[in-house]
């Protein structure tokens, strides 16, 4: 997940920044009762902050300082830092639920991203991934991710297709 100089991170945040899409994800997370959330790629930081009193710990990573600094305005609440969503930094079955709301297009190596993802979830937790479909054509093969997701160690146990969310609930054990 390369990082991009202040003026994309700027027209990314005015143009996409509060898109439908973040909230459609957010919905399909059905996150409640404090649960604990990781946003990869959390850019301006529209999709935690809506999140504020319903989540426990929020915490969003960017690979873009500027994202990084528009996410702290826009929800002081959380905590965020650069990194790439292919090595978060952060520690391993920490979350309840792991968001990619309009960024898988983004990640430098898919299978890196989910793996990690696989890493920082708890044992029953749920990677929720969307959004993409926003605009297909940006897309090489639109939300086929399955084979990605197995490989890092997620079962497949739900899909949903409104707007091609995936909601992956359940993993398997650490080995």
């Amino acid at each position: 997940m390369g990082a991009w100089n202040d003026e994309q991170a700027q027209r990314y945040a005015d143009t996409y920044g509060e898109d439908a899409s973040v909230f459609v994800v957010i919905e399909a997370a059905q996150i409640a009762g404090g649960e604990d959330v990781l946003e990869l790629g959390c850019g301006s930081g529209v999709a935690l902050s809506s999140l504020k009193g319903v989540a426990g710990r929020m915490v969003g990573i960017d690979p873009t300082p500027s994202m990084i600094e528009l996410a702290r305005a826009a929800c002081p609440e959380g905590e965020f830092r650069v990194a790439p969503a292919e090595t978060t930094g952060c520690e391993s079955d920490a979350f309840d639920v792991v968001l990619g709301i309009n960024v898988v297009e983004h990640f430098d190596d898919r299978a890196a991203a989910f793996g990690e993802a696989y890493r920082v979830l708890k044992m029953g937790g749920r990677l929720v991934i969307g959004g993409e479909l926003h605009d297909p054509a940006f897309l090489d093969t639109p939300q086929e991710y399955a084979a990605d997701l197995g490989a890092a160690g997620f079962v497949p146990t739900e899909r949903q297709d409104r707007n091609g969310i995936y909601v992956q609930t359940g993993r398997k054990p650490h080995v």
